[in-house]
């Protein structure tokens, strides 16, 4: 295969640095290299563009499908990695998540969250999402009545999330970076003596090659940079921390879904959290946020919340273009183009199709339906700048108030190598992630905390799907994640709770490095990525110079 040949070719020559992995995360690492001089080789295990083999090779053992996505959505082996999966929601962390907090103690970073902010706006003119600015003072007389609740807080979103098709042209014809595409890398071969990485073990289309370089980053995703360490451990079981160590453990994401409705009391805020446009044309949205000294006063951890419309597959609501939109996402055909698979699937939900209730609500206002659809389109697929959603304002002032929730680490909640092994024969995962009920209780305690500032500034009230002792479980009950896959490879200070130092370099070793959520310590109630091109903007800084202090032996003879 001409392509096998060529990514064969690409990968016997040297290079400054090998990157695994062509998601934001690599490509942003790689870039940045590329652009210095160094000469960088990107590994990539699909192809550009569907590669149902490659796919396969990630699936997985999960214990509870129930609180974990499917493989098939949480993980892409394609050229843009994940971006060819998600919505393009850029959220930073917040200060208080660098913080000590004495009731999340294992939930601390090594790093200052000065350290991380700097770097923002280089992700962000990366991910092309607007300005690094995430507050909005719009609200302030407001905020100040509200004692710590913030409407300010901002989420801001990529113009185009597919980084393929952004950055496609410029990666393939940069004269500093090779790509290698259709190569699984199966090992990290460790010369223990040395303390370096000797080589790395790729497979091209039925054969085997020893790739080297002076410095290797892994960047393929939370689950598969674990998995690759994992299985490179099989050889010597004291690597990266040992099996009683970090690596594989304190596995994260978030716990999100509507335990109450918001109805506004003022009938101008439903606008104030639509989508809205700043001044270079991108997209952002308002959330409901705790400021940092309310969320410490009382013990709860980090969350977010924004009102969205009601259950789409809920005729009740009446709304011709609801309806209109729940069944364009549900067709088979239509619905996968319109929207990334898995926010297609909590859209719909799984409720029985009601097609007659949904037909007599868009013919009883088919006109205005319609009107509203061809905007929705023109915006989402006319425009160079996309709209990332809909958000469709209603008479009763009534919308579901969705969380976003911080979910503590614990050593319990982890990744392991199965007995079974894919078509390389490398041994698949077997995924046991755990909400506890301090997550849950978090998130119910910091609704009562917002509801009580809503109702107390005038904003409007909160009210709950089911009685108050009924509200833990049933966040326990839609705590599920699988997308963002934080915390298996976590920094440290120290090799014995983490697995990568400050600087992303994995503990012992002296050319290799980490990127991307497995290394966060914390969860936080962002979204992963925008930090995680952040910290990768801050890596490549810091191998800029630490190539150039990396002595010759580092290659293997």
């Amino acid at each position: 295969m001409k392509t096998a040949a060529k990514s064969r070719d690409v990968l016997r020559k040297v290079a400054d640095v090998a990157v695994i992995g062509s998601g934001p995360v690599g490509l942003k690492l790689a870039f940045d290299l590329a652009d210095a001089g160094m000469d960088v080789l990107l590994i990539e295990s699909g192809i550009d563009g569907l590669d149902r083999p490659a796919q396969a090779l990630s699936d997985a053992v999960v214990a509870d499908p129930r609180v974990h996505a499917p493989m098939t959505l949480a993980v892409k082996r394609a050229f843009g990695g994940t971006s060819n999966l998600w919505g393009g929601r850029a959220v930073p962390f917040d200060k208080i998540d660098f913080a000590h907090r004495p009731y999340a103690t294992q939930a601390r970073w090594p790093i200052t969250f000065s350290e991380v902010e700097q770097w923002y706006d280089n992700a962000c003119r990366f991910l092309d999402c607007g300005a690094p600015d995430f507050e909005d003072n719009s609200f302030a007389d407001l905020e100040s009545k509200s004692s710590g609740l913030r409407l300010g807080r901002l989420e801001r979103w990529c113009a185009n999330p597919k980084l393929r098709g952004v950055h496609g042209k410029r990666a393939r014809g940069h004269p500093s970076l090779r790509i290698a595409f259709g190569a699984t890398v199966l090992r990290v071969n460790i010369d223990a003596e040395r303390r370096i990485v000797r080589d790395l073990l790729v497979a091209v289309d039925g054969t085997r090659e020893s790739v080297t370089a002076r410095s290797y980053v892994i960047a393929a995703g939370g689950l598969e940079t674990t998995r690759l360490l994992l299985a490179s451990r099989m050889t010597n079981s004291s690597l990266f921390g040992g099996p009683d160590g970090a690596l594989g453990r304190f596995y994260m994401g978030h716990a999100f879904g509507s335990i109450a409705d918001i109805v506004f009391a003022r009938p101008d805020m439903d606008t104030q959290f639509d989508f809205l446009r700043d001044g270079s044309g991108r997209y952002f949205r308002r959330r409901f946020t705790l400021d940092a000294q309310t969320q410490q006063e009382h013990n709860v951890l980090n969350m977010a919340a924004w009102p969205e419309p009601p259950p789409l597959e809920d005729p009740r609501h009446r709304s011709g273009i609801l309806s209109l939109a729940y069944l364009a996402l549900r067709s088979p055909i239509v619905g996968p183009m319109l929207s990334p698979e898995a926010i297609r699937l909590r859209k719909v939900g799984t409720g029985p199709l009601s097609l007659g209730a949904h037909a007599r609500n868009m013919l009883s206002d088919g006109f205005s339906s319609s009107k509203q659809a061809a905007r929705f389109l023109l915006a989402r697929y006319g425009q160079r700048v996309r709209l990332p959603g809909f958000f469709v304002p209603n008479k009763a002032h009534r919308y579901a108030f969705h969380y976003h929730g911080e979910q503590l680490p614990r050593a319990e909640s982890r990744i392991r190598l199965s007995d079974r092994t894919d078509a390389l024969g490398q041994p698949r995962l077997a995924i046991d992630l755990h909400f506890g009920e301090p997550d849950a209780a978090s998130i119910v305690k910091t609704h009562e905390l917002m509801a009580h500032r809503l109702l107390a500034s005038g904003i409007g009230r909160l009210e709950y799907a089911m009685r108050e002792e009924a509200r833990v479980s049933a966040v326990l009950a839609q705590a599920s994640d699988g997308f963002h896959q934080i915390g298996t490879a976590r920094m440290s200070t120290s090799q014995r709770d983490g697995v990568v130092d400050t600087n992303a370099q994995v503990h012992g070793l002296a050319n290799l490095f980490l990127a991307g959520s497995a290394i966060f310590p914390s969860s936080g109630q962002a979204n992963p990525t925008l930090t995680a091109v952040a910290l990768a903007a801050r890596l490549a800084a810091h191998l800029r110079q630490a190539q150039m202090s990396l002595p010759a032996s580092a290659l293997a003879s």
